[in-house]
C-alpha cells in the first residue's frame, strides 16, 4: 500500500498544523465572520478536510459559529494576548503592521498609526501605508500634526483625562488651516459624539478635499496609547460610509488586543 503524502493539501498530515493559523488569519480578516463556502474558496481546501479542521477549532474554542458564520473564539483571543505579552516592546509598532496592512486592503486608502508627541499637543505618525490609487492622500512617515486638525489627534484628545483635555482646549493655539478647521468651541462640542461613536471623522480641516477616520488603540490600563486612521479624498471616504468606520474600529480593537486591552471596545467617556 503506497505511503500517504505527509504534505498533502487535504490537511490530514503534518500540513494540517500549518493550516490552523491560515484558517485563523482568514477568519480574522473579516470582522463580520466567514461562512464555510467562503473559507473553502479562500483556502483552497477540500470540503471534508476543512470541515474536520473547523470542527476541531470550534471544539477548542478557537472559533465560534454564529448564524452560520465563523468568528474568532475566546481561546484565540487569549492566545493573541499571550503572544502580545511575550513580544518585546521594541517590536511595536512592527507587531501591528499586519493589522495596518489589513486595513489598507479593506479601505483602499492610506493608513496611519499615530501617537501623541511629548508636548501632547500634536500627533506623530509612527507608520504609514500610502494608498496605491492615483488620487490619494499621502502622508510622510514621522510627520506631526496638531490635535485639532487631524482625525487621529481628535480621537486622542477625546480620550485624554478631563483636566488635560480642558487645558488643551483653553491654551492651545488654533491656527485656521482652512475655512473648515475647527476652533476650540467647535471641537469641544464635537468630542462627546466622538467618544460615543468610538471614532473621529475629520473633513477638510487641514486640506480642502482631504479627510480621515480614526479610532483609538487602548493599552492594558485603558489608556489611549495610539490612534489608527484611514485618510483619503473626502468624497471617497463619505461614499464608503459606515463600512469604512466599522473597519477602522475593528483595526483599533485588534491593535488594542495586541497592547493587552481586556475591557470592552471602544471605551466610554470619563467626563
Amino acid at each position: 500500500m503506497p505511503e500517504r503524502d505527509s504534505n498533502n493539501r487535504g490537511g490530514d498530515g503534518p500540513r494540517a498544523v500549518l493550516r490552523v493559523p491560515e484558517v485563523l488569519m482568514a477568519v480574522a480578516a473579516n470582522a463580520k465572520g466567514m461562512g464555510f463556502a467562503e473559507l473553502c474558496e479562500r483556502l483552497g481546501l477540500p470540503k471534508s478536510s476543512l470541515h474536520r479542521l473547523l470542527q476541531t477549532l470550534e471544539q477548542g474554542a478557537y472559533l465560534v459559529r454564529r448564524n452560520g458564520l465563523y468568528a474568532l473564539g475566546p481561546a484565540t483571543t487569549r492566545m493573541i494576548q499571550k503572544l502580545a505579552e511575550a513580544a518585546p516592546a521594541e517590536d511595536y509598532p512592527r507587531s501591528v503592521r499586519p493589522i495596518l496592512e489589513w486595513l489598507a486592503h479593506e479601505s483602499g486608502e492610506s493608513v496611519i498609526l499615530a501617537e501623541l508627541t511629548r508636548d501632547r499637543g500634536h500627533v506623530h505618525y509612527l507608520d504609514v501605508i500610502n494608498s496605491p490609487k492615483p488620487l490619494r492622500f499621502t502622508v510622510p512617515l514621522g510627520h506631526t500634526r496638531p490635535l485639532y486638525a487631524a482625525a487621529a489627534g481628535q480621537i486622542m484628545l477625546a480620550y485624554l483625562p478631563v483636566a488635560e483635555r480642558e487645558r488643551y482646549l483653553a491654551e492651545a493655539e488654533f491656527t485656521r488651516l482652512t475655512e473648515e478647521t475647527l476652533g476650540p468651541d467647535e471641537l469641544a462640542a464635537r468630542l462627546p459624539a466622538i467618544v460615543a461613536q468610538g471614532f473621529a471623522f475629520e473633513r477638510n480641516g487641514s486640506f480642502i478635499g482631504a479627510g480621515a477616520v480614526a479610532s483609538a488603540c487602548f493599552d492594558a490600563s485603558g489608556q489611549a496609547r495610539y490612534a489608527v486612521s484611514v485618510a483619503g479624498p473626502v468624497e471617497r471616504l463619505e461614499a464608503a460610509g459606515e463600512g469604512l468606520c466599522e473597519s477602522v474600529l475593528e483595526a483599533g480593537r485588534r491593535i488594542s488586543q495586541v497592547l493587552g486591552h481586556r475591557a470592552s471596545y471602544p471605551l466610554g467617556t470619563d467626563a
